[in-house]
């Protein structure tokens, strides 16, 4: 094999194929960053249509260059503040759209509270009510039961009968109005 001169550090070297030009991936790698390097440099300079003049005219292209990058950004930066401000308006407009639904429903819901609540109260007042009804047909219940008692022991004492209605009354509830009989 023959030895050749690597192109990037000038180190002589002895290729592992016919195609190998530089002595290590390093190198190599050295190289090709460079050429990238070139090859954008060039670009932007033939973007700006200043490619062959002097190192002046170079700096006024790479200001002109750099006005027109940060114009452009300025120009996007407005534009995605516009769109920003629309979103932002959409979501707050939404978002107001839901705030006032939910105070509906929230305002909905303290009716309906209320409306079980007074329903419950209803309802407690109605079983005290009923419970006292009761209490008092209990109580009447229990009077009549000692009227009736009282005429018969005053029917017994005065040793006469009840009328044809008073007994009637009494053998509907079972009573005995016999004398002497129970």
């Amino acid at each position: 094999m023959t030895t050749r001169t690597c192109p990037e550090c000038n180190t002589p070297f002895t290729p592992a194929s016919p195609r190998q030009l530089f002595c290590r991936p390093a190198c190599a790698h050295r190289q090709r960053q460079r050429k990238y390097r070139r090859s954008l440099q060039d670009e932007e300079l033939r973007m700006t249509g200043q490619a062959g003049q002097s190192k002046a005219n170079t700096q006024e292209s790479l200001a002109a260059l750099t006005a027109l990058y940060e114009a452009t950004i300025r120009n996007l930066q407005l534009t995605e503040r516009r769109k920003l401000a629309t979103v932002t308006r959409s979501f707050e407009d939404k978002l107001a759209t839901a705030y006032e639904k939910l105070n509906q429903r929230a305002q909905a819901a303290s009716r309906a509270q209320s409306e079980a609540d007074a329903l419950q109260r209803s309802m407690r007042h109605l079983r005290y009510e009923n419970k006292q009804r009761e209490l008092s047909e209990q109580q009447a219940v229990k009077d009549l039961q000692e009227l009736a008692a009282r005429v018969l022991v005053l029917n017994r004492a005065a040793n006469t009968r009840l009328d044809r209605t008073s007994a009637a009354i009494f053998a509907r509830r079972g009573w005995n109005t016999e004398m002497g009989r129970s």
